[in-house]
């Protein structure tokens, strides 16, 4: 599961602590014996806002709001630090030190200097929509559109992005894929939600 900062930016680099972490957990509530740290839920720290998780190719993927910049999609690794609240993006220049000394991972894509409020995430490698195959597809807030994130042959690297529906349906949630690859996307307008079928472009 993912948590956000809470607005409490002192926190995330502390492992001690819930706020801004990727947390794995047994299903029945106990902490998984070989989690990086001893008794503890944290799998990854140094978070602003997780929204979305999937598990795709063996690869744990998350999308992340960004402060007023730098929305991020990021490769989640077991005990691995992504910098939050000392680094936003990438590592810059600026953020070179910190990164070295704290075992700073880099986002695999990052929206740059503005917000597009990423949301929810998924893996297409169906057949349904050849389009989208060895894709990550994910939804936005504020933008109100379907990313399509291209994945390289290794699936570590983002090699394409596309938009898609731009302004269609409002605010986009979530999304889900069935089994036979229709793509489901809920929107987040408030009286005028809808959810979307689709099952070819």
């Amino acid at each position: 599961m993912s948590t956000g900062d809470a607005s409490e930016q002192s926190l995330p680099q502390k492992t001690n602590t819930v706020n801004g972490k990727i947390l794995r957990i047994n299903l029945d509530g106990t902490i998984p014996a070989d989690n990086p740290f001893p008794n503890n839920p944290v799998w990854s720290y140094g978070h602003r806002n997780p929204q979305g998780i999937i598990v795709a190719n063996g690869i744990m993927y998350a999308s992340e709001h960004g402060p007023s910049e730098e929305d991020e999609i990021n490769i989640i690794e077991k005990g691995r630090n992504y910098g939050w609240p000392e680094v936003t993006g990438p590592c810059k220049e600026r953020d070179k030190d910190f990164c070295a000394l704290h075992n700073v991972k880099d986002p695999i894509w990052s929206s740059g200097n503005n917000t597009i409020a990423v949301c929810g995430l998924d893996y297409y490698n169906k057949e349904k929509i050849p389009q989208w195959k060895n894709s990550l597809l994910m939804v936005t807030l504020k933008n109100s559109s379907l990313r399509q994130l291209k994945l390289s042959d290794d699936h570590k690297t983002i090699v394409e992005t596309k938009t898609w529906f731009a302004g269609e349906w409002g605010r986009l949630r979530d999304i889900c894929i069935s089994p036979d690859g229709k793509v489901y996307l809920c929107s987040s307008n408030g009286s005028d939600d809808v959810l979307v079928e689709i099952s070819k472009l």
